[in-house]
């Protein structure tokens, strides 16, 4: 379940996984420079991770893959739904189910949805296959394999993965049964390689079908519609088919490659910094059961078939009309996406304009005195504390931007002592490695984060955010020596890269073929797993490019590139529909809040109010948030559209006891992006202030884009921490920011050149 972001109405996730009994004795500390966590909850009454007990014994000894698009089959007996897009699967008590999720649109509950959801249109099982339970027998970055055995060891295994059109199978004994939804329509057997009846077409509803027998086996079927695969010793494996279309043609090319099994899925990255170019590398290995074919068909979804590297183009053999739009075919084992990396700054600079800095300084002061408000605003767990310190580390920005270094040190002082606070475990908020599930868990939990797995990169993020801020302004706080070591296991907990790892799984929260992350951790949900703050989750990573700057850690540098820049695609493709290609026009929206995996939602967790609706995918706003502006008009013409969409909230007895004006920062900060005077109007000075917000920093925010225009991405740099602006009359604003200890000269695409010192800010028009 996604995180609650304003804490209105507490919204706990529906109870799944196993109980989990409470340790017996409090945990031991384990020491990292002057950083302590624990290896157990000090309290035997506090919070538990579900185990996740649900693998084989070929994975019992990795951390559990949490918040993944799967991860119910580890955490219940028979899993949710699984969307693999085109296709949705579920391992029942009966065997494992097949669909092609069909569209359809309404208002449920209050919210408007478009919905693709799992209708089993046919279900598979060896004849007479009593199966004790699913279980996660093998897992790739966008494929996983599930086993569902007997009591006796018969094992049926499906490999499904993100993007096929296939499914495929092995059995480890007897035949296969294909029981129906519904009466299938053009049930047909046809010859493969000049056996006969080695291939059964079939239409469910409306989706098309093929299904293919391995060398020796075949179909059977009876007059009312009743299919068989007859299976041979030794040869149990067969694979089944969505086909975008019937034609003969379309069923030889599938046919060819029904018997190149998918063993493995990697995702692999790089970035070249001096071009701003972020590189994606898809890779299934397989194995080549039978024939001569050794070429699988992939799906790529809109934001991936976009920016398809090097000479690879979608197959023309048709696609699939998707919860995520329209997937087309690749033939091939692997492709490239090259996207460009916009760039990132730990601040824009101090406003110039007489006016601008009197009232961002005037404000400074205010917010200053009452620095320590921003943890009290409502919990005291990682969220609501993250949020204080994502606050805390923007408003030091503020200072330093504006020179007023006394206020920037005060601010950096306490934002240092409030992470010691939790980072030296001497307190009741602290955290813990729980190594039977491989996470590390802060205390008190917020919004089920431990109970359930929840928003991990969520809160988070914004813990590694104050960090880097930290780290920016003081290297030493940031060795491994001092405090560098917490903030590390925290990264780790989120964005793990080595693979099959005990204490923390392969880059939890995100899913490297969907492109961006999934917020509940045992994904305990018909439409599937879910994200509703993606902006929370962009932060996150912005948060890793800037500690990695900060630390010299290339390494981390560049996987929140890689995530930042996935993560951005994703979201303008699926939750804003930039170029209108995947939300339907009867939806109504013109954009989603909540992503599941089998539907969209225009809701949040807590509310129906349209200004919380909006702003949810908005903040935190920090320099990272600069991708709003990709469309420079859109949040200005969502702006235009919240005063009938709040009258119409009204109009149906819609209240929730929030200002009427909530969220007027964070919104008028998003409409600054593309016209800094339409969101400088929007914002009232003594208006209400989003919790995780100041009034100074939304100042100096509205004041800086007044002067530096919106922001131009036609520019790049040789570094990865810079930015450019333009404004009407064409000026540019180029700025960069200098993490190391030596001078640096930035080369920006258009030729222009900046000299940087030592861990500063330079500009220059």
């Amino acid at each position: 379940m996604a995180r609650i972001a304003a804490g209105l109405a507490l919204l706990l996730a529906a109870a799944s996984g196993l109980a989990v009994p409470a340790f017996a004795a409090s945990g031991t500390e384990v020491v990292t420079g002057l950083g302590r966590y624990y290896n157990a909850p000090k309290s035997g009454s506090d919070p538990l991770p579900p185990l996740g007990t649900y693998v084989t014994a070929d994975l019992a000894g990795q951390a559990v893959p949490s918040n993944q698009w799967y991860s119910s089959v580890v955490y219940q007996r028979w899993s949710q739904p699984l969307y693999a897009q085109p296709l949705a699967y579920r391992a029942t008590e009966q065997g494992f189910e097949v669909s092609t999720p069909r569209r359809e649109i309404g208002t449920y509950g209050g919210s408007r949805e478009v919905r693709y959801l799992h209708q089993a249109d046919f279900t598979l099982a060896p004849v007479a296959f009593q199966p004790a339970d699913a279980r996660l027998a093998a897992r790739g970055d966008w494929s996983v394999r599930i086993r569902m055995a007997d009591a006796s060891g018969h094992a049926f295994d499906a490999t499904v993965l993100h993007g096929s059109p296939f499914s495929y199978y092995d059995c480890s004994q007897g035949d296969v049964t294909f029981k129906f939804a519904a009466a299938p329509t053009a049930l047909q057997l046809q010859a493969l390689r000049g056996a006969t009846a080695r291939i059964a077409t079939f239409t469910v509803a409306s989706s098309h079908y093929a299904a293919f027998a391995p060398e020796g086996g075949h179909f059977e079927s009876t007059a009312d519609g009743q299919l068989t695969l007859r299976l041979t010793n030794g040869k149990g494996y067969f694979s089944v088919a969505a086909l975008p279309d019937t034609s003969a043609e379309t069923l030889a090319r599938f046919a060819a490659a029904a018997f190149v099994f998918p063993v493995d899925t990697r995702v692999e990255w790089a970035f070249d910094g001096a071009r701003s170019r972020v590189t994606n590398t898809f890779s299934a290995s397989t194995v080549v059961r039978e024939g001569t074919e050794g070429t699988t068909l992939l799906g790529l979804y809109p934001h991936q078939w976009k920016v398809l590297a090097g000479d690879a183009a979608p197959a023309e053999i048709g696609g699939y009309d998707t919860i995520r739009g329209r997937v087309r075919l690749l033939a091939g084992n692997s492709f490239r996406l090259e996207r460009t990396y916009h760039g990132l700054m730990p601040h824009w600079g101090g406003v110039e304009a007489p006016a601008g800095r009197a009232s961002v300084e005037s404000l400074l002061v205010g917010d200053l005195a009452k620095a320590d408000s921003l943890y009290t605003k409502m919990g005291r767990g990682t969220y609501w504390i993250g949020k204080g310190l994502g606050a805390t580390a923007q408003l030091l920005s503020v200072a330093e931007a504006q020179g007023k270094l006394p206020a920037r040190d005060q601010l950096l002082a306490a934002l240092q002592a409030r992470l010691q606070t939790w980072f030296d475990g001497s307190r009741n908020t602290y955290f813990y490695h729980d190594a039977r599930t491989g996470t590390l868990a802060g205390l008190p939990q917020e919004y089920e984060s431990v109970r359930h797995m929840n928003d991990h990169h969520f809160h988070y993020g914004y813990w590694v955010m104050a960090a880097a801020h930290v780290a920016l302004r003081d290297p030493e706080w940031a060795s491994d020596a001092k405090w560098g070591g917490m903030v590390r296991k925290i990264i780790a907990d989120i964005a793990t890269v080595e693979r099959g790892r005990q204490d923390f799984p392969f880059l939890r929260n995100f899913d490297p073929y969907e492109g961006h992350s999934w917020a509940s951790g045992d994904a305990d949900f018909d439409a599937g797993n879910n994200q509703e703050s993606s902006s929370e989750a962009v932060n996150a990573w912005a948060a890793l490019i800037l500690w990695g700057e900060a630390t010299g850690d290339r390494a981390t540098r560049d996987l929140g590139i890689y995530l930042f820049t996935s993560e951005i695609a994703s979201v303008q493709t699926y939750w804003f529909d930039l170029d209108r290609e995947v939300l339907p026009v009867e939806y109504g929206q013109p954009f989603t809040s909540m992503v599941f995996g089998g539907k969209y939602s225009y809701n949040t967790w807590w509310t129906q109010e349209p200004r919380q609706i909006m702003g949810i995918n908005l903040l935190p706003i920090t320099t990272a948030s600069s991708y709003l502006a990709a469309d420079p008009g859109y949040f200005s013409r969502l702006a235009d559209r919240l005063p009938n969409e709040v009258k119409a909230y009204g109009s149906r007895g819609g209240d929730d006891g929030t200002p009427p004006d909530i969220w007027q920062d964070v919104i008028a900060s998003a409409v600054a992006l593309g016209d800094s005077g339409k969101g400088m109007a929007l914002w009232k000075r003594g208006g209400s202030v989003e919790f995780g917000e100041t009034r100074t920093h939304t100042n100096h925010w509205l004041w800086r884009l007044a002067e530096m225009g919106t922001p131009d991405f036609s520019v790049t740099a040789d570094t990865a921490l810079y930015a450019v602006f333009k404004r009407a009359d064409g000026q540019r604003t180029y700025l960069a920011w200098n993490a190391g200890s030596t001078p640096l000269t930035v080369a920006f695409s258009d030729g222009h050149t900046l000299k940087v010192a030592p861990r500063a800010l330079a500009q220059s028009h």
